[in-house]
């Protein structure tokens, strides 16, 4: 019987919170299946639906490998398609679901951008397309806000008591992100409704950490060639896993907590530490990966020059500025992060990594320079990341070769370097002037400002690798 109702049903989420919850019906066995919404792509139809919604999870740790069949998702549902009427129809049972009575959870996993925030306030952009859709049209939403916000007015009008929000994106205080969205796009559009919401919503926030890149046509088929069984919803991960939620929601929950998971008072100081050090490393390595014509993060961590540097910006210039985390061993989890991400069975591509860079800067590079810069202690490992993920955004590498760059801001992005006429210093000047990424402050700072561009000028004049390998020999004398 579904309990739970899933905003997103990507890898991820079949890697993580459906084996969390598969793992909690068999330590409690109780109504808790989970039914899945894509608002977007992929389609779920013609694989997860043509499996009754079974899937293997396989997890990877160089040769070992450990499969599993799922079972938590009961039913998907793909509001996707070119028919409208079909649309139309598949949006219409999946707003029916999210505000049926038995759904006590909805859970989200739909990428930074999929809460259609500024990245650099975390407020709702009501200039984004699709929010401007649903001002005009709050009964046939097409953003995640606008769905949850209706999924909720619609419970609240037949007297049903309103679900648990669980934000599970690596979205900084997601939950309240959530909020801001779901409660900005209320005010809009229907303030009674926003100041029930205001005190009657709950939006739980998390920390949620495993890697799982997207499953390639190899997996599959390794898979099927090991097994004997095509699985087109096959996911693929590390051994590693972990969930911590804020535990502030009145009502009835998944044993989740039976599973592994941790409830805290307080998500923030491990949201922090995940994002700042996994996340951050991945981060700070990714677009020079790409710009170095390195595929997979593990073979840039199997490179002294990159794991050395991705070690010495953690270690020299996050570390010290991260903040007690109940629990946990730092150093222990920065020599953990660092072999999980050298796992060579994990092929997570750079390009994967660095797609919506504009969403992810914030919190995983941008709040840690600033933390050093009020500290007054090194950052420069940090500004060589975010000026790779300028040079990156650019559009071009230090050859000239045109870079595939999958971000929203990249139409943006591409026409300031071109712009820029190949002078670091407008180049910098020009990214920098976006502030839904880079607020104001870091303009304004001339060391930053400088810094920044001999970066960016080496970046366009030599392989990243050579920019990073010389880096490390300067910290060396």
């Amino acid at each position: 019987m579904p309990g739970i109702l899933h905003v997103g049903v990507g890898a991820f989420h079949r890697c993580h919170q459906a084996e969390y919850t598969d793992d909690a019906l068999e330590a409690a066995f109780g109504p808790w299946g989970i039914v899945g919404v894509n608002l977007r792509a992929p389609d779920l139809s013609a694989t997860l639906g043509a499996q009754q919604n079974f899937y293997c999870r396989e997890l990877r740790n160089h040769c070992e490998v450990e499969r599993r069949l799922i079972g938590a998702l009961v039913e998907t549902i793909s509001v996707i398609g070119e028919d409208g009427a079909q649309q139309s129809a598949a949006l219409g049972r999946a707003l029916k679901m999210a505000s049926s009575p038995e759904i006590g959870v909805v859970t989200l996993t739909v990428t930074e951008k999929g809460y259609c925030h500024i990245p650099a306030t975390g407020e709702l952009n009501f200039d984004h397309h699709d929010i401007r859709h649903d001002i005009a049209n709050p009964e046939t939403p097409v953003s995640v806000p606008g769905f949850v916000l209706r999924a909720l007015a619609m419970r609240l009008a037949s007297g049903r008591p309103l679900p648990a929000l669980i934000s599970c994106d690596n979205v900084p205080d997601n939950g309240s992100t959530l909020r801001r969205s779901v409660l900005g796009l209320a005010e809009k559009t229907d303030p009674a409704l926003h100041e029930r919401l205001e005190r009657e919503a709950c939006f739980v926030n998390t920390m949620v950490d495993r890697i799982v890149p997207a499953t390639r046509p190899e997996d599959i088929s390794g898979f099927a060639a090991a097994t004997g069984e095509e699985d087109l919803g096959l996911v693929v991960g590390e051994p590693f896993r972990m969930w911590v939620l804020e535990d502030r929601f009145g009502g009835p929950l998944p044993a989740w907590d039976r599973a592994g998971a941790m409830l805290v008072k307080d998500v923030a100081p491990y949201e922090i530490l995940k994002m700042r050090v996994v996340n951050g490393i991945q981060s700070n390595l990714c677009q020079l990966g790409v710009l170095s014509g390195i595929d997979f993060m593990a073979d840039m961590m199997a490179e002294d020059v990159f794991s050395d540097f991705a070690l010495r910006t953690i270690s020299r210039e996050v570390v010290p500025h991260l903040p007690a985390v109940p629990g946990i061993d730092v150093s222990a989890y920065v020599a953990e992060t660092v072999s999980r991400l050298k796992n060579p069975a994990l092929k997570h591509r750079t390009l994967q990594i660095s797609t919506d860079g504009s969403q992810k800067i914030k919190q995983r590079l941008l709040e840690p320079l600033r933390a050093a810069l009020k500290a007054g202690t090194p950052c420069d490992g940090l500004l060589i990341g975010i000026a790779g993920w300028m040079k990156y955004a650019s559009g071009v590498d230090s050859s000239g070769k045109a870079l595939e760059v999958l971000d929203p801001f990249a139409e943006r992005t591409k026409a300031i370097a071109a712009a820029s006429g190949g002078d670091a210093a407008r180049l910098v000047e020009g990214m920098l002037s976006i502030e839904a990424i880079f607020g104001t402050d870091l303009a304004g700072n001339s060391a930053v400002v400088s810094r920044l561009a001999a970066t960016v000028g080496q970046l366009q004049k030599r392989p990243a690798r050579q920019v990073v390998k010389d880096f490390l020999a300067s910290q060396a004398v």
